[in-house]
């Protein structure tokens, strides 16, 4: 008979902390099927988080949806400075990284993604052949390089995971990984 670990416990970060500016009002509180995308984002990281973090920019702006707010590491760093400062802020080794912009977030790829983990900086997604890593797995380890990345004006998140050497996982659906950007993609 064998045994299985039990999961580590994760702590879950919204990325919410945009400009919105191509879409041009606050991708937060866009009203996507019946609420906004917060909610959703929101929904999806409770079933697989123990506790949830928004990363709102200036860690007061989303007070309204009840969560602990971090505010970004670099004011105008991105995704990146989000993602730092939920890492930082993370009681847990493990951190469920979401961005508010993705409607169709996946429960189960995120379990996929921590079934995978095996002490990684990060495990990302690739789905029809684009890495996901706005919707990954990344370890709290992993705040320190990634700070000294932010810190030198390196602020793509991608070139973040592969240079961290994040663990790919290939998810046949690529469809958890659409967001909203502009008002065209809300068609």
């Amino acid at each position: 008979m064998t045994t299985r670990a039990v999961p580590a416990p994760v702590t879950g970060l919204l990325l919410a902390g945009g400009d919105s500016r191509r879409m041009g009002r606050d991708k937060a509180l866009l009203e996507v099927r019946g609420a906004p995308l917060a909610v959703h984002a929101l929904a999806v990281l409770d079933e697989v988080a123990d506790e949830v973090l928004v990363a709102s920019g200036d860690g007061r702006r989303l007070a309204a949806l009840g969560r602990a707010q971090v505010a970004d590491a670099v004011t105008g760093g991105g995704p990146l400075a989000g993602i730092v400062a939920g890492l930082e802020a993370a009681r847990t080794e493990l951190v469920a990284v979401l961005a508010v912009d993705m409607p169709d977030a996946s429960a189960a790829v995120f379990a996929t993604l921590r079934d995978a983990w095996a002490g990684e900086r990060a495990v990302v997604p690739r789905a029809a052949g684009r890495l996901q890593p706005l919707h990954a797995l990344w370890a709290r380890a992993a705040a320190p390089a990634l700070r000294a990345r932010l810190d030198a004006g390196l602020r793509s998140v991608t070139a973040a995971a592969e240079a961290l050497g994040a663990r790919i996982v290939d998810v046949a659906d690529p469809g958890f990984a659409r967001n909203l950007n502009a008002p065209d993609d809300l068609a």
